[in-house]
């Protein structure tokens, strides 16, 4: 399987009932889970059995050391699960998963610390960011977190992070023994990283950024469970394995990966003339100078003070729609997109936003609020 810009799952969480499979099945599960997966975990939780573990650190001949950078074919996939779960399709029933994390590893042209930046200081409509610095390493975490009290307690989170960075932490090596050899598309774009005859990877000096999706709970996995089979509710070890023989399981990770990127991070998919060909003149205007503005939020905050942030909102929803002049942004997109899409951004250097309080005592020269009455399209 390819290094870079393929849907690995970086987790995945069986739960079953202790009543419903016998200690001696419980206990060769686990033994068998532990001879594939050396650092999975099992534990105990109200009644139910839990065994956590990731797909990518599968023991396999040649390199055994564990990391996470190459996911086995799904033919190997099913294989290994089909016999941790004793070949028996009545408890393959009873065993669900509840946890999935999809991963992708992009090779950038860039620092990837430009990238988790510039992705930082956005706004996003449905999630909250949280900016985390390790060793002058920064990661980024989008939220979205319903109420506990909400119908599954759905939630999920997207997390950029330096790949080259989190392998040199966990290995104490930039050098990493891959299971496959690279791809020839591999191979140029990491010239002398890749050294042939070892079959080895030097990450050094690449730029890697992993972007990570943690799907968490039924309702969120559900997207998923519905793809792979529409009568059922829960992702049982059967459904799995019934779509890694048919080998479909890889694509609808892939599909529902891209999907979360597109609706909650990639949002913008518009020209700016597009986006804006249904509203008035005067409309048109206010968006062309929101787009790209340094002083965006600022606006955005002098709206909320002098309580006319629906009307703001309007324009907001309108700019967010319209494709960022970003090369980072244009780069990352058509890595994850332009291959299955065909589409394609056009990239060009935009300033990244930051966000100030203002208020309207500072900012009366602002033409959005002041001098342009905006509001009246009579």
């Amino acid at each position: 399987m390819n290094v870079f810009n393929s849907c690995k799952i970086d987790k995945l969480r069986f739960i079953y009932k202790k009543k419903e499979v016998s200690y001696e099945k419980r206990y060769e599960i686990h033994r068998r889970l532990k001879n594939r997966f050396p650092k999975s975990t099992t534990s105990a939780k109200a009644g139910y059995i839990l065994h956590t573990f990731t797909p990518t650190k599968m023991v396999r001949r040649g390199a055994d050391n564990g990391h996470n950078l190459q996911m086995p074919t799904e033919k190997l996939l099913y294989k290994v699960l089909n016999q941790i779960t004793l070949r028996n399709s009545k408890t393959q029933e009873k065993i669900h998963d509840t946890i999935i994390h999809v991963a992708k590893d992009i090779l950038l042209t860039f620092p990837v610390n430009d990238a988790i930046n510039y992705f930082a200081n956005l706004t996003y409509s449905y999630l909250e960011s949280e900016y985390v610095q390790s060793n002058g390493k920064p990661s980024l975490y989008l939220h979205y977190n319903c109420s506990p009290k909400s119908e599954g307690g759905m939630k999920f989170l997207i997390k950029f992070y330096d790949k080259t960075t989190e392998f040199f932490k966990q290995h104490k090596t930039y050098e990493c023994q891959l299971y496959e050899p690279l791809t020839p598309k591999e191979i140029k774009h990491v010239g002398d990283a890749y050294n042939k005859d070892k079959n080895t990877l030097n990450l050094e000096h690449l730029n890697i950024l992993r972007i990570e999706i943690e799907f968490h709970e039924t309702q969120k996995i559900l997207p998923i469970i519905k793809t792979l089979n529409a009568n059922s509710d829960i992702l049982t070890v059967s459904i799995i394995l019934k779509s890694l023989k048919t080998e479909t399981f890889y694509n609808t990770l892939e599909e529902i990966f891209n999907n979360t990127l597109k609706k909650y991070v990639f949002s913008a998919s518009k020209s700016l003339e597009s986006a804006t060909a249904e509203l008035s003149n005067i409309r048109r205007l206010a968006c062309e100078c929101l787009i790209d503005n340094p002083e965006y939020f600022q606006y955005k905050a002098v709206a909320r003070e002098l309580g006319i942030i629906n009307q703001f909102s309007e324009l907001d929803y309108t700019v967010r729609k319209v494709i960022p002049n970003s090369a980072i942004y244009s780069e990352l997109y058509n890595a994850l997109f332009a291959k299955t899409t065909k589409e394609s951004v056009v990239a060009c250097i935009w300033g990244i936003r930051s966000c100030n309080p203002y208020s309207s005592y500072y900012l009366k020269h602002i033409i959005l609020i002041y001098d342009v009455y905006i509001w009246d399209d009579s």
